[in-house]
């Protein structure tokens, strides 16, 4: 029973009935007083069951060996295994290089002539003189060497007008070939001078038009390679000396094969008036023709003419990577420098 439920019973043990209308009760004793029953403490909660630890398990008893038992054999303690080397397969030796490909004679290119159009057309008119209109051209080893000479003159003659041109046009095919098979491509350098004098007196003129070339393989729509000289004219008592050269030009890596050089060079003079009116435009180292004509007063007179003429270069070398071609020596030579324009004396 609970707490509760023992209130309740007391509660209405203690409660007073309602007076009723009957005899009194007879005289009794007194009956001694009870006290209220205690209320009773709640029951205490239970404790949480106890787990008994499990037996441990009876140690097993190791027999001793008897005394004249050999030793047990020790056994080796755990060894941490070594990492895996990796193998790789031998390598293979290099070969070393040829020793006679190394020392063996350098590469060289060789330029071969094919076919050739020539166009060498002087005129004259009055009292003058147009000659020595030549081209030649050398093929060399790693050399290809194109000259080009010619000489223009005019002298008034009772009052004629004279006057004189000297062309030159030359269209040239060669092949390139390399005596190393393995070389297919070839590196061209242009190189160009012209060494020559145009003067004149009076009412006359010498005229340098055109000293131009170009170098392309054959079908080729542009030049890798060219040069062109300024045209230049001189008139009255004046001279011009043609004596710097152009810079050299140098191609990229260009395939062996056929090319064809394209060259052009004209000269003029002319002369006019009534009495000492004359002109020359000398571009060759000798004359037979003109060099009588020359006046002690001409501009340029005396001097030489050693190297006169349109000189065309065309070198070869071996492409980057390759074995370079063997050098010519060349043999140091000092031009006198002389002024460009030199006004009568």
């Amino acid at each position: 029973m609970t707490l509760s439920g023992l209130f309740l019973l007391g509660w209405l043990g203690l409660a007073q009935q309602p007076v009723a209308d009957v005899p009194p009760p007879p005289d009794t004793p007194p009956a001694p007083a009870t006290a209220a029953p205690a209320a009773e403490a709640p029951p205490a909660p239970p404790a949480p069951p106890t787990t008994e630890p499990a037996p441990a398990p009876p140690a097993t008893a190791v027999p001793t060996p008897p005394a004249d038992a050999a030793p047990a054999p020790k056994t080796p303690a755990p060894t941490t295994p070594a990492p895996a080397v990796p193998t790789f397969a031998p390598a293979q030796p290099v070969p070393a290089p040829d020793a006679s490909a190394q020392t063996g004679p350098a590469p060289k290119f060789e330029f071969t002539l094919g076919g050739k159009n020539e166009a060498i057309a002087p005129y004259t008119h009055g009292e003058a003189k147009a000659a020595d209109g030549k081209f030649e051209i050398t093929p060399e080893d790693n050399t290809l060497k194109t000259v080009i000479t010619g000489a223009a003159g005019a002298n008034v003659f009772l009052g004629i007008n004279s006057s004189a041109i000297e062309s030159v046009q030359v269209t040239q095919e060669f092949d390139i070939t390399c005596t190393d098979p393995s070389i297919t491509h070839v590196v061209l350098t242009l190189e160009s001078n012209l060494l020559g004098i145009i003067r004149s007196k009076h009412k006359a003129s010498a005229t340098l038009r055109v000293a131009s070339a170009t170098i392309s393989p054959v079908g080729a729509t542009t030049a890798p390679l060219y040069v062109s000289y300024p045209a230049y004219m001189v008139t009255g008592a004046q001279g011009y000396k043609y004596s710097e050269p152009q810079p050299p030009m140098t191609s990229n890596p260009l395939p062996l094969g056929r090319y064809v050089l394209q060259a052009n060079f004209v000269i003029e003079a002319t002369a006019g008036g009534i009495l000492d009116g004359h002109s020359t435009a000398i571009f060759v180292p000798e004359s037979e023709d003109l060099d009588g004509w020359e006046r002690e007063h001409d501009p340029f007179a005396g001097d030489s003419h050693d190297d006169y003429g349109f000189t065309l270069t065309l070198k070869a070398d071996s492409p980057p990577g390759s074995r370079p071609v063997a050098k010519k020596r060349r043999a140091n030579r000092t031009l006198a420098s002389v002024p460009a324009v030199n006004p009568t004396r």
